[in-house]
């Protein structure tokens, strides 16, 4: 089977996730291994599904770069930078597939922190709160999350995927400063301030498997 099984000390029930590196299947620590091939057995006609319709991974020489859930292709020139001109990027001759990545996802974060940074505002004079900080991260599983001293972290893979996804996890951690739970009154005031919530929880359930980025140091 095409799944990794990881062992957690304090998670108390297994579960399916569909990560950039592939399939993973969570489960207590001591969960033993009768119960874990029965798990697998149970599932594994969803397994093959979602491991066949994994994106395969490419060159990102060859195939292009993503950005705001456009694919652009990708030209050598005489650059030093990583340049995108709106139908192109534009790739220094000397880089290899390991120094785009980098560039690529430093080039992502810089264009996610700035478009936080210009959409958080709204949500912040909305839902009369402020964010303590901000900052860009390449989380495996989570799009954002909100720490208890208001510091929101928005996972870079968003900028694969439309707009309206950034937008909607966004507006669902800036909610997290009003409501630091996921009760009734927290979904009603982001329902509220984002109408579109369950059409971009629904497309990330999805999609969210497709917006792999190789992770780089």
């Amino acid at each position: 089977m095409n799944v990794n099984i990881v062992r957690h000390k304090r998670r108390k029930k297994a579960a399916f996730y569909v990560t950039p590196n592939g399939i993973e299947l969570r489960i207590p620590a001591r969960l033993s291994k009768r119960v874990v091939d029965r798990i697998l057995e149970e599932h594994d006609s969803w397994i093959r599904h979602t491991w066949h319709n994994l994106p395969k991974q490419t060159s990102v020489l060859d195939e292009g770069l993503v950005f705001h859930g456009k694919s652009y292709p990708t030209k050598k020139d005489e650059g030093t930078t990583l340049r995108h001109d709106g139908s192109s990027f534009f790739v220094p001759g000397t880089w290899d597939e390991n120094t785009l990545s980098k560039h690529y996802e430093a080039w992502l974060r810089e264009r996610a922190l700035e478009y936080v940074t210009e959409r958080a505002p709204t949500y912040e004079r909305i839902l009369g709160v402020k964010a303590e900080k901000i900052r860009i991260g390449h989380q495996k599983t989570r799009w954002g999350s909100c720490s208890s001293n208001g510091t929101i972290s928005i996972n870079v893979r968003l900028m694969l995927a439309p707009k309206e996804m950034m937008d909607y996890v966004i507006a669902h951690e800036w909610v997290h400063l009003v409501h630091f739970d996921h009760s009734a009154s927290f979904w009603n005031t982001l329902r509220t301030v984002y109408p579109e919530t369950d059409q971009a929880k629904a497309w990330l359930k999805e999609n969210g498997h497709t917006l792999q980025l190789k992770k780089t140091d």
